[in-house]
């Protein structure tokens, strides 16, 4: 780069228009999945919503390098665009949300925003906030003893 010159701050961070475009859409689409979750819910065809709209830049960009099935992810409730970062669907969250026996996460048996995928290692998570943090802790305790590179991310609010 010549003097006097400047960079865009994502080419600073490494990132490419390609990866704006998608850290973009996985925003919309957490978005997108939180307001039609809140449309059915006042229609009385989803019986419990949690909201996670104004989270959703911090928890794309905090989850954008992550490696799914190899990194692992002890969300909350409020997670949608993290897990939808790494590749869970809107189709996941639905069946999910309306607790259909085909719901990914759990078959249809736990509460919605209780997501988990063991493909894309998102463990269960659980109502009571904080349970996550030792159990992320202890997981990257094993990546440490281990010598391996994960990274564990958890979030809380």
């Amino acid at each position: 780069m010549a003097i006097g010159e400047t960079r865009a701050e994502h080419e600073v961070l490494g990132l490419g228009e390609d990866d704006l475009k998608s850290m973009y859409r996985s925003m919309l689409l957490a978005r997108r999945t939180d307001e039609r979750s809140w449309i059915l819910n006042r229609q009385g065809k989803a019986a419990f919503v949690i909201s996670c709209q104004g989270q959703e830049a911090a928890q794309v960009g905090a989850a954008y390098n992550l490696r799914p099935g190899h990194d692992y992810v002890y969300p909350y409730y409020r997670d949608h665009g993290i897990v939808t970062t790494l590749g869970m669907t809107a189709r996941d969250e639905f069946l999910a949300l309306l607790g259909r026996r085909d719901d990914p996460n759990s078959g249809g048996r736990q509460m919605p925003g209780h997501f988990s995928s063991r493909e894309l290692n998102i463990v269960t998570a659980s109502a009571p906030i904080g349970v996550q943090y030792p159990q992320a802790a202890g997981t990257a305790l094993a990546f440490k003893m281990r010598g391996e590179d994960g990274v564990v991310l958890t979030s809380g609010g």
